[in-house]
């Protein structure tokens, strides 16, 4: 079997570092996967980058402030991942997504505490035990003395717990709209590296 030709990978490294002098071979991959297949555009909506003054929109009006930028969208694709959620969490009673969230986690966690299960959704401790205390009304969760320490509690689920989380875990997997929209398998990992890069750096400073 004949080897693939280096030449065109050479040919393209030379033109992005002509664009590119300071690039390194870490940003010339995500330049070379952009441009070999960019992320498909989508059809444009009026309000999907809203007009900010005179006719100038958000992008174009903080294109120089990235930090603003990345905290906007993020945080109106937080608001599209709720509303694709919505119904699914009203048929069951859920308040809203991070009700589902505690109890997928005490599901995944081995037996964990509740300080634990507040760290791992980032929500803050007060937030977090009146989410728990409502999943204990409901039935969901059981909460029990630590056989090796009697000062600790730890969290479990209860059978109906379990089946919860089979059965709006199966619903959620059937929404029509995946929150990674058309990307390809390349832009997906790539997006999810870097989604975990973020995860990482921040939870060290939130923990602070």
């Amino acid at each position: 079997m004949s080897r693939p030709s280096a030449v065109p990978l050479m040919i393209e490294w030379e033109r992005y570092s002509d664009e590119h002098p300071q690039g390194n071979l870490r940003e010339f991959a995500s330049w070379l996967l952009n441009t070999l297949d960019p992320i498909r555009e989508t059809p444009s909506v009026p309000d999907a980058k809203p007009s900010i003054v005179s006719d100038l929109q958000l992008p174009e009006a903080f294109q120089q402030d990235d930090d603003f930028l990345s905290w906007f969208y993020m945080s109106r694709l937080n608001r599209f991942v709720r509303f694709y959620a919505k119904s699914i969490m009203a048929e069951h009673g859920f308040s809203g997504p991070d009700e589902f969230l505690f109890l997928s986690m005490i599901h995944y966690m081995d037996r964990p505490t509740k300080k634990e299960v507040c760290l791992a959704n980032a929500v803050e401790l007060t937030t977090g035990v009146d989410i728990l205390r409502r999943l204990m009304k409901r039935g969901l969760i059981l909460e029990a003395t630590d056989e090796r320490d009697a000062r600790s509690k730890r969290l479990s689920l209860t059978d109906s717990g379990r089946t919860m989380v089979q059965v709006v875990g199966r619903q959620l997997e059937q929404i029509p709209y995946s929150v990674l929209a058309d990307l390809s398998e390349a832009d997906r990992r790539q997006f999810m590296q870097t989604l975990q890069y973020l995860n990482n750096y921040h939870f060290l400073n939130y923990k602070l």
